[in-house]
């Protein structure tokens, strides 16, 4: 099948490709370079475990909120304007936090800099449908998850040697300096992906209703949310587990934080390969339950042990790299007109959640790693619960439709 545009009209999937490497990339970097400087943080603005990760559930929060903003305005203006706004924003946020000289306006710049990345956060699930669907859709969302992957790599690597030496402010002027490129990147090289031909009439809550009302997407959009919960809780968490319990040096907090990105990569090559879905969302399935129990086991004891933290994660992120790309393709197919706010509900929810996750951790008492290994476990129990709800629901509407023909 081709894709809803002419080939004519269509940029190279390469062009596309890297617009939304470099919009997925603010976002990205935003939640993983400050890792390393998290021990100077606390130093500095004399602040414990709990307000550390109330920096990333600020940012989470707020830039999972703002999709359902910048998702329905997308599809009545197009992509273009809502995503250089937002990308503005987030350097502001940059440029505060750089200068943040008390907690309080560490975490406003935090949250900040979450309501201009939430723009890219929404559309890039948005604007691949505006080119593909099917099979292509799939396959493409699966090179974006492989794409973006090394950027996490990345990014705390510059914030260890940015912080190593400078100092912790240094790395939000990194931030700030990177998403002014990618703002320019976008103003000069980003093609308008939808007409006025193809743009939304309804009123907002009619859109959203209409989203909504589909139970197959609810079930994914749940599936979704309980996997990246269990992501963002490990990543909230890991660099104190890694720095403070551990006793390890930014390089390795560094080291150890980074090691699971390469099972997203593994996963989402699968995804990319293979084209059942029933095969994929067993996979995945399977190993985000093996990496929440390397997490939970020793954690029944109170035990930090380096080496199952490793393990079950690498095994929770190879799960998610199989099951992101399926089910974002699966929820995002039946609709061509409501893409934003099919793509705001998807990124929106799966943030917020996150962001719940990350806070949830920062109130929790921690006892070794048994409350990351719970939650995790708790997250695999509502994937499978929520696949298996939204496949009875397809099965269903397949009857109907066999029985209205």
């Amino acid at each position: 099948m081709s894709s809803p545009l002419s080939s004519n009209a269509q940029p190279a999937m390469s062009q596309i490709l890297i617009m939304l490497v470099l919009m997925v990339a603010c976002g990205q970097m935003a939640q993983t370079i400050f890792v390393p400087a998290l021990p100077l943080i606390g130093d500095s603005l004399q602040i414990g475990a709990s307000g550390l990760q109330a920096i990333m559930a600020s940012y989470l929060l707020a830039y999972g909120l703002f999709q359902f903003l910048y998702g329905p305005i997308s599809d009545r203006i197009g992509r273009k304007l809502p995503l250089l706004f937002g990308l503005a924003l987030f350097v502001v946020g940059a440029i505060i936090a750089a200068n943040s000289q008390t907690f309080w306006l560490l975490i406003a710049a935090s949250t900040l800099q979450g309501m201009g990345t939430a723009a890219a956060g929404a559309l890039s699930r948005s604007i691949p449908r505006d080119y593909y669907f099917g099979d292509e859709l799939k396959t493409f969302n699966s090179y974006v998850s492989m794409a973006v992957v090394f950027l996490p790599l990345v990014a705390p690597f510059l914030g260890s040697v940015t912080t190593t030496y400078f100092d912790w402010h240094a790395v939000y002027y990194c931030l700030a300096a990177f998403g002014t490129l990618v703002w320019l990147c976008l103003l000069f090289g980003f093609k308008e992906s939808l007409p006025e031909n193809r743009r939304e009439k309804r009123p907002v809550l009619a859109s959203y209703a209409l989203v909504l009302n589909h139970k197959p997407f609810r079930g994914y959009v749940l599936s979704l949310v309980a996997t990246f919960a269990g992501i963002a809780a490990f990543e909230a968490i890991a660099g104190v587990l890694y720095g403070q319990s551990l006793q390890m040096s930014p390089l390795w907090v560094s080291l150890y934080f980074v090691a699971p990105i390469p099972g997203y990569l593994v996963g989402a090559f699968m995804a990319s390969r293979t084209s059942s879905m029933r095969k994929l969302t067993n996979r995945g399935i399977a190993l985000l339950g093996a990496g929440a129990l390397f997490l939970l086991i020793p954690g029944l004891s109170g035990w930090v042990i380096g080496w199952t933290l490793l393990v079950g994660s690498v095994l929770f992120f190879c799960g998610a790299g199989v099951l992101f790309p399926t089910l974002t393709s699966a929820a995002l197919e039946p609709f061509p007109r409501q893409a934003g706010i099919a793509g705001a509900l998807l990124g929106g929810l799966q943030n917020f959640g996150a962001g719940l996750a990350a806070l949830a951790m920062s109130l929790v008492p921690m006892h070794g790693q048994f409350s990351i290994g719970l939650l995790c476990a708790v997250m695999v129990v509502l994937v499978i619960l929520a696949l298996t709800w939204a496949k009875n629901c397809e099965q269903d509407n397949q009857i109907t439709d066999a029985n209205l023909l």
